[in-house]
């Protein structure tokens, strides 16, 4: 048998573990311009976000930071002061949160919009990803919350049964025994946590590509990994893992980089300050570089790899090979088995 047409960043047939990484590295090669300006601009809303937040917290808390902070040694704060700090600090976590929640579903929605055109080996540009995207983007977002409440709820929970327990005992100190039972109840709510990320890592793909409302694609998202959970599970982790180094390693230059530029302006005898903060500046804007390229590598070389997943698996259950050689304009491999048509769109 003739092996699977292959019009894009893989073939149109089961995937293995080599075509979805080297897919994942095509994809990305192709159209990391259209994945960067994606991420440049959720993030730098975000960012900017969260510094009008900060700007504003500092603003308002301006007056308690110094008897906060800078009180003599075994003096503690007053409560009146200690108050509007901890409120100002946790509305800023907040805010943080969401948009990095908000931005982290913007740039997952672009995965997907990409990744339909680098399948079929079609051109994009800035403009159709970005469409494409903020269109999908509330239905990914929505998954997402509802990804993150999962996983996360019920650790949080257990975290404060934990603090509500410690604090009404008395003197603070719960019996030993306690203590065994919170750490093995916690231990066993990870993998809890994780086999939710697993089940429900195709939901962005879903929503995007199939048009999925956001409890719609977790559903649909739980079916295509039902009995496919850890082929998902060890080549997510691989591709982490992977994407994680060579996020290190593509920081350490702009890192060093920005140290030994800035070394003999901070090392110079003139009492100026200038050349200190000009070295200052230049580490910090290097070191910023560095951190936008590496956080992008680790983000988007994960989700294009769960979305070659999501199209192995629909290959591979819906007989999804035809329809997309039939979009790309190529021949399929033998005829389509006989039953129902592909679920869902592409």
């Amino acid at each position: 048998m003739p092996p699977p047409p292959k019009p894009g960043v893989i073939p149109l047939g089961p995937l293995t573990l080599g075509d979805i990484l080297g897919g994942a590295f095509s994809a990305l090669g192709r159209h990391w311009k259209q994945l960067f300006g994606v991420a440049l601009v959720a993030y730098g809303i975000a960012a900017l976000a969260v510094g009008g937040t900060v700007a504003i917290a500092v603003a308002a808390v301006h007056d308690h930071l110094d008897p906060v902070f800078n009180q003599p040694h075994g003096v503690d704060p007053v409560r009146a002061d200690v108050q509007p700090v901890v409120i100002a600090g946790f509305a800023v976590f907040l805010v943080a949160i969401t948009m990095w929640l908000v931005a982290m579903a913007l740039v997952y929605a672009a995965v997907p919009a990409v990744l339909q055109d680098a399948v079929l080996g079609r051109r994009t540009t800035f403009g159709p990803v970005w469409r494409k995207a903020w269109s999908r983007f509330p239905a990914v977002l929505g998954a997402l919350a509802l990804q993150w409440a999962a996983m996360i709820g019920a650790l949080l929970l257990f975290v404060t049964l934990m603090l509500v327990t410690i604090l009404s005992s008395s003197h603070h100190e719960p019996p030993p025994a306690l203590i065994a039972v919170f750490v093995v109840v916690f231990l066993a709510l990870v993998p809890v946590s994780i086999w939710l990320w697993i089940r429900f890592g195709f939901a962005p793909a879903a929503a995007v590509l199939e048009n999925q409302r956001p409890v719609e694609a977790l559903r649909r998202s739980a079916r295509l990994v039902k009995d496919a959970w850890w082929r998902t599970f060890g080549s997510l982790l691989l591709v982490g893992m992977i994407s994680g180094m060579i996020g290190y390693f593509v920081q350490i230059p702009f890192t060093y980089g920005g140290i030994f530029a800035a070394m003999p302006l901070a090392l110079s005898s003139d009492d100026a300050v200038g050349p200190k903060i000009t070295a200052i500046v230049i580490m910090a804007v290097l070191y910023l570089i560095g951190t936008v390229i590496s956080q992008f590598l680790s983000t988007t070389l994960p989700q294009l790899a769960t979305g070659l997943l999501y199209v192995d698996q629909r290959i591979r259950r819906e007989n999804l090979a035809p329809a997309l050689a039939d979009a790309a304009g190529v021949p399929p491999v033998g005829a389509p088995p006989v039953g129902a048509p592909p679920v869902g769109t592409w």
